[in-house]
């Protein structure tokens, strides 16, 4: 789809704030969710127990995270799953919406492009989607060959936008959210990963001024510049490494998402006011995700919403 693109109309704008990763989830939001197909135990994953991959009980924490997810008041848009894309649940990869961080403007949606060609297929079901929801007037810009560029390598916290350079996400692919989030108000920082799957792997947002996560995720953002999480700006909630997997958290208003079994995270979470649901997802692990890794969240969407499920 051509840079520049405007879609839908009638829908209504959240303004006059800076985005967060609190902010971007409320009633007038719309988190977009797809369950895992029965192709699921042959999504891509360095894990060593992939093979273990259970699909019937995936497709139940699936269903119990969704729950979840409603219970807190959100508004969720289930896609049907693909059943010969294995890593379609994964639906965060796929696009980056961005609400504005600047009054006067409007949303933009960059359209990913995963570096793995098989994942390509599950990028268009999404973006209709969104389009779908999004008000008269957003941009759509895409990433094309031979940029690469997935959502699990974006971390946004109130005006600023961290992004990975992966074996997901290429320099080319990271300019070009780069300058879409530049021209709405945000600084963009290009923050190095080298040790894990994605940036937010190991480091995620809780508020606009807040993060969790590992050394090695903190350390990512500081290669970037002693501007991009400074500690006399953003606090820091920091995990020992053998809780990776609770700096993987959907922080969504008051309330936050992350995988059992992270006693440190759920603490350290609950420490700051937040709700801490703990939720069993142990299957997504075994293929590399975590509760960011299965919404892609709208910044805008239909108004009123009526219900929690579309």
């Amino acid at each position: 789809m051509p840079d520049g693109v405007t879609v839908g109309k009638g829908y209504a704008l959240v303004r006059g704030r800076h985005p967060s990763a609190a902010d971007r989830y409320d009633a007038r939001m719309l988190v977009i969710v797809r369950p895992p197909g029965p192709a699921f135990h042959d999504a891509i994953s360095t894990h060593p127990d992939r093979h273990r991959i259970d699909v019937s009980r995936v497709h139940a924490q699936h269903e119990a995270f969704c729950a979840a997810l409603e219970d807190a008041g959100l508004s969720l848009l289930r896609l049907p799953e693909e059943p010969d894309l294995p890593d379609a649940t994964f639906v965060s990869d796929t696009l980056v919406a961005l609400a504005p961080a600047l009054p006067d403007r409007l949303p933009t949606v960059v359209v990913a492009r995963p570096a793995v060609a098989s994942r390509r297929p599950e990028v268009e079901s999404v973006l209709q989607a969104a389009l779908a929801r999004l008000p008269e007037g957003t941009r759509v810009v895409p990433v094309e060959d031979p940029g690469t560029l997935e959502g699990g390598d974006v971390v946004i916290f109130g005006d600023r936008l961290a992004i990975g350079l992966s074996a997901r996400t290429n320099v080319l692919g990271a300019r070009v959210l780069a300058d879409a989030a530049r021209s709405l108000g945000y600084r963009p920082f290009l923050c190095p990963v080298t040790d894990r799957l994605h940036l937010a792997t190991a480091v995620t947002a809780v508020a606009p001024d807040m993060l969790i996560g590992t050394a090695a995720g903190f350390a990512s953002l500081d290669a970037a510049g002693p501007d991009a999480a400074p500690p006399r700006e953003v606090r820091r909630l920091l995990l020992p490494d053998d809780e990776l997997l609770g700096a993987n958290v959907l922080a969504v208003g008051g309330h936050a998402f992350l995988a059992s079994g992270n006693p440190t995270a759920a603490r350290l979470l609950r420490e700051t006011g937040l709700r801490a649901h703990e939720l069993e997802l142990d299957e997504f692990a075994l293929a590399d995700g975590g509760p960011t890794c299965l919404v892609n969240v709208l910044p805008v969407c239909r108004e009123p919403l009526s219900g929690g499920s579309r």
